[in-house]
């Protein structure tokens, strides 16, 4: 769900684009800032037989992790909380890891085709086999970073314009560019005369495409869903992904597909500048004030320029979570956005922090990205799907450590 992707710090801090979630969050939460599974036969709850050992990965393998990430060794008796993980959905998360082609885990996704998926003693020796669990730190010595979370978030809406759906949802424009190293920071754009010359300008902003009538005719051709309200439509683009219940009541997937290129900007840290807003701003809050303040709406929501296009398909699987940036279905409290410049996307985590007041240790996932999820320790926890889910995730803004699980054999 590679996402734009509100929360406390949440819309001050993630843009899934995401997922988002996102065309829509742990090492990244840590580090800190979008199938059927194969088949298995059944092994007793005992270690994985010796002659299963894991051997070095090939030469050609790409590091798992990126400078500015450093890491400590440790053992799984030093997890906090190792034991007691009850590995609800773990087996299933990772099972989704391994219809990912990452070089570096084939041998251990291999060898889980031989774990049932009911015997958690099994599973939890799988790893301890398997795996070697490093502590994850900034390049200044760090070890504490910040988790936040994000969730798919559900609206009525329509695929046809018409009342009270007015609000549209884009598609990837035909005409989206790359601009690779721009001095701008503006990494999409569109092709353009300019002083009588074709130039590859910035893609439009939010408020460009607001203030200008060629922009909402261009985009206008490619409108893949319709909602009633634009508060949603920002709140979508800040998950990175989302359902939309249909007025027959079939319901629509709307996955990332693309953004404009533009910085994310956070709109709750908008109104705090404004003096709008003190303290902790939630998704609540954001909503009471749209409520209150109908005419400085358009000002808020252009306060973020970054505009994120969607695929929209029919929901098939009512069950499985949102596909994220590795291209797997996302599992909830099982699934975190990270920055793929510092590690690779498929790596477990052991996580340690709170969710509202309780610790949270448990075993994850980095199955996606953010585009506000970027350092060392950061990372955002995926929630699922729903109001519950967006309640839990907006709430999420706690301290958290992480150790990085690498297999046997592989050097950080």
């Amino acid at each position: 769900m590679t996402r734009s992707r509100a929360r406390g710090a949440w819309l001050l801090e993630r843009s899934r684009a995401g997922a988002r979630r996102a065309p829509l969050a742990l090492a990244c939460a840590l580090l800190a800032s979008c199938a059927s599974p194969p088949s298995q036969a059944p092994l007793r709850s005992a270690p994985i037989a010796p002659a299963a050992a894991p051997s070095a990965p090939p030469a050609a393998a790409a590091p798992l992790t990126g400078n500015g990430l450093r890491l400590q060794p440790a053992s799984f008796d030093e997890l906090p909380g190792w034991q007691a993980d009850d590995f609800g959905n773990v087996w299933s998360a990772w099972l989704q890891d391994c219809r990912a082609p990452v070089p570096q885990l084939v041998e251990a996704c291999t060898a889980a085709r031989g774990v049932a998926a009911d015997d958690v003693a099994a599973q939890r020796a799988f790893f301890e086999q398997w795996f070697e669990p490093w502590q994850a730190a900034s390049a200044n010595g760090q070890d504490q970073g910040l988790v936040t979370g994000y969730y798919e978030p559900v609206f009525r809406g329509s695929r046809t314009r018409s009342w009270p759906y007015v609000v549209p949802i884009y598609g990837l424009p035909g005409d989206l560019l790359a601009r690779p190293d721009a001095p701008d920071g503006v990494t999409r754009g569109r092709i353009a005369w300019s002083n009588g010359r074709k130039e590859l300008l910035p893609y439009w902003s939010r408020a460009q495409v607001s203030a200008d009538p060629r922009a909402l005719a261009a985009l206008g051709r490619n409108v893949v869903a319709w909602l009633d309200s634009p508060v949603d439509a920002l709140f979508l683009q800040v998950q990175g992904s989302g359902l939309v219940e249909l007025p027959d009541g079939h319901m629509l997937r709307l996955s990332y597909a693309g953004d404009n290129g533009w910085p994310y900007k956070s709109v709750g840290r908008w109104l705090l500048e404004q003096g709008e807003l003190r303290g902790t701003v939630t998704m609540q809050i954001i909503r009471a004030w749209a409520q209150m303040h109908p005419n400085r709406l358009p000002q808020m929501l252009d306060a973020n320029p970054r505009m994120v296009f969607f695929h929209a398909t029919p929901l098939e699987h009512p069950g499985r979570g949102p596909i994220g940036a590795m291209g797997v279905p996302l599992t909830p409290m099982r699934s975190v956005a990270i920055d793929k410049r510092l590690l690779t996307l498929g790596t477990p985590l052991w996580l340690a922090t709170t969710v509202a007041g309780q610790a949270f240790t448990h075993l994850v996932f980095a199955q996606d990205v953010g585009g506000a999820i970027t350092g060392s320790l950061r990372a955002d926890l995926f929630f699922g799907t729903g109001d519950a889910a967006g309640d839990a995730a907006g709430r999420m803004q706690s301290p958290g450590r992480m150790w990085v699980l690498l297999p046997r054999g592989v050097a950080p």
